[in-house]
């Protein structure tokens, strides 16, 4: 397993975001040894070929898998594949798609608009969602048509939707008439921490496209949209070249995402990040006055941190990003598959001689 952080250890170490690990020995390796030689261009090579069938052997059904360079990119293609331009996406409000990808759904969709809708650790009620659907039944050319809900898993607070509230979310999008997006920029780390397999957690609760996220989690520059019926591929095909995103050295691309789920790398490297933020969370309920503001299921940490502490932490060059909320002193922490054992040790050992080794963290909303 690589451990990108020993070398650095002179500079401190920061928790800012796991885009910020480097990128798995295995994938590099994938990428110099799909650099031999000459290969037809535009995803007509042997790499691109099998990402297809690699996917399908995952998710247990057909797929159909279109590479793409960013999560943004993933969530802006499978969402113009689900949404016409007069259509109506619901989200929660704090969803990235909402607050962090300059109006990309809107932009791939050709003008659709995004529906709002609030819950608790940015999670949506199936409730809620329900009556947002009663509120938008009336459909004339009057007003926007009702056509997708696009989940997070794990959400921008590193909370999980359990399978049944998937499948309860789901049951009510297809009952109207929608389709149901999941925004996987986490999914690996969701899905471990679930016990599910990818199936469970996507076409078999409903979902009709995922947002594939693997570049947090050990590829360079590789993401993917995973769609399980034909007639959307077809649609998503001219959206993924209309958009730039069929590279003409696609293999790069391909390459990497085989090398992902080859041996089930993408689940080890999950693994590994969800242990090192259940580290740091047992570390932090040692500290008086810490809280929790969400619960900690995935790779991602939001304690409230007091005064005191946050300059002890800075003392030590262990550096967190703040967080925007109306409290305040929020921040968020989030681990990585590759965080070796200098910088998880230096995190446990600054709590352990801050707070003398007493479980005292508090866990909002658990």
């Amino acid at each position: 397993m690589l451990k990108q952080d020993d070398a650095s250890a002179s500079e401190g170490f920061d928790f800012y975001s796991d885009n910020a690990a480097g990128v798995h020995p295995r994938i590099l390796e994938a990428l110099v040894a799909c650099n031999r030689g000459f290969v037809p261009p535009y995803g007509m090579e042997r790499f691109t070929r099998r990402i297809d069938s690699a996917f399908s052997d995952v998710f247990e059904r057909a797929c159909f898998v279109f590479p793409v360079p960013t999560g943004t990119a993933a969530n802006g293609l499978a969402l113009g594949a689900l949404a016409p331009p007069h259509g109506l996406i619901f989200a929660h409000c704090n969803a990235h798609i909402v607050t962090t990808e300059c109006g990309a759904p809107e932009f791939f969709t050709l003008g659709a608009r995004l529906a709002l809708l609030e819950g608790p650790h940015n999670k949506l009620a199936a409730s809620t969602f329900e009556s947002a659907l009663h509120g938008h039944a009336r459909r004339t050319v009057h007003q926007l048509l009702p056509a997708a809900v696009s989940l997070t898993q794990a959400t921008e607070r590193g909370t999980l939707y359990a399978l049944e509230e998937i499948a309860a979310i789901s049951g009510l999008a297809h009952a109207a008439g929608l389709k149901v997006h999941m925004d996987g920029a986490r999914f690996a780390n969701a899905m471990v921490s679930l016990d599910a397999t990818p199936a469970e957690m996507s076409w078999k609760a409903g979902v009709d496209a995922v947002s594939f996220g693997a570049t947090k989690n050990g590829t360079m520059n590789a993401d993917a949209v995973v769609l399980f019926d034909a007639e959307l591929a077809e649609k998503a095909r001219f959206i993924h070249k209309r958009a730039g995103f069929l590279h003409s050295k696609m293999r790069f691309m391909s390459a990497q995402l085989l090398a992902y789920l080859e041996d089930g790398l993408w689940v080890a490297n999950a693994r590994a990040a969800n242990a090192n933020a259940e580290r740091l969370a047992a570390a932090l309920a040692s500290v008086k006055g810490v809280e929790l503001n969400d619960p900690v299921q995935a790779n991602e940490l939001f304690p409230r941190l007091p005064a005191d502490f946050q300059r002890r932490l800075k003392s030590e060059s262990i550096h967190l990003r703040d967080w925007p909320d109306a409290k305040g002193n929020l921040f968020r922490i989030v681990t990585s598959y590759c965080d070796g054992e200098a910088r998880i040790g230096a995190f446990e050992k600054v709590c352990r001689e801050f707070g003398g080794g007493e479980a005292n963290a508090t866990r909002s909303g658990e």
